[in-house]
């Protein structure tokens, strides 16, 4: 009731799921903020939904968002936690609001995760608040991205895979039994661990299969490399969340890891060229030093409650 209170005195309306929907498709957003993905967590979990619109003078749509349990954004992690979503996979470490870009206004619910594209949409919103989190987004294959010098070493890599018999395959090629087998075998033998939500991963893959992207690396005819990686596509951007990943040590001659993570980069970035959008690929949380040779941390905002 305290939420759907500052809601209304913060002008927001109390919407449906079309009007998320059409905001989202006039604005854009993420993975787990699309109206698709929505529905596939609503079928499944005790979510209670609510969805709220914010309108420009004429009346059309100037934003929305979705919130879960009624002081939550959708997809935030402390809701996913309470829910227990974690055995399925998704970024949980930025949210991108279907907002217009022009929209300024009070956000009636907190997060930590507030996408850098949101941040001057909300008033309540900080960067300098939030304790330096930020998030990975990787370079771009133009000037402005990646070096010369890193684009020839890793083509080199690539063709010297190739080469040695290497197998390029996309991962709609695998059904999503498939899919999810390899990617758990290249899991345990890269991180000697092992993965425990098969079938939460193969009901995503299966339900879901359009929103997902990436290839498969083979040597001598085997799976050596494959990442997980999630896309959703918006008006100007394409984002990328690239969730974990898996190789086979055995063929570290041939750096499967590195050469599956720009093969990725790459062909992300050719299909955000030939559609006119910018790329956002995520890599999640600045957890790795690795991180800091493919992407370059931005920050996201914390939306401080009223």
């Amino acid at each position: 009731m305290r939420h759907f209170l500052l809601a209304q005195l913060s002008r927001w309306e109390t919407g449906s799921a079309a009007d998320y929907q059409q905001c989202h498709r006039l604005y854009g957003g993420s993975f787990v903020t699309h109206p698709q993905v929505l529905d596939f967590l609503h079928a499944r979990f005790d979510c209670q939904p609510a969805f709220y619109v914010k309108r420009h003078t004429d009346g059309s749509p100037a934003g929305a968002f979705c919130s879960w349990s009624g002081a939550h954004l959708a997809g935030d992690g402390p809701i996913t936690k309470k829910l227990a979503m974690e055995y399925y996979s998704f970024n949980k470490d930025e949210l991108i609001l279907p907002l217009h870009p022009d929209l300024r206004t009070f956000l009636p619910i907190k997060t930590k995760i507030l996408s850098n594209i949101n941040s001057k949409n909300i008033y309540n919103a900080s960067v300098k608040l939030n304790s330096n989190r930020g998030i990975c987004i990787a370079k771009g294959c133009d000037k402005a991205g990646f070096s010369s010098a890193t684009k020839n070493s890793r083509n080199r890599e690539l063709k010297h895979f190739i080469k040695a018999g290497g197998e390029i395959v996309d991962q709609s090629q695998y059904s999503p039994e498939e899919l999810v087998s390899l990617y758990f075998e290249l899991y345990e033998k890269r991180w000697q661990k092992n993965h425990a939500n098969y079938n939460q991963l193969v009901d995503m893959i299966s339900n879901l299969r359009p929103f997902f992207f990436g290839h498969v690396l083979l040597l001598n005819h085997q799976p050596c490399a494959f990442q997980l990686i999630m896309k959703a596509e918006s008006p100007h951007w394409i984002n990328f969340d690239y969730i974990n990943g898996g190789y086979d040590p055995s063929f570290d001659t041939f750096c499967p890891g590195t050469v599956v993570t720009w093969l990725n980069i790459q062909s992300a970035y050719a299909l955000c060229e030939s559609s006119g959008k910018k790329m956002r690929y995520s890599f999640g949380r600045p957890t790795g030093d690795y991180k800091n040779r493919w992407c370059r941390t931005e920050s996201v905002g914390r939306v401080i409650s009223f």
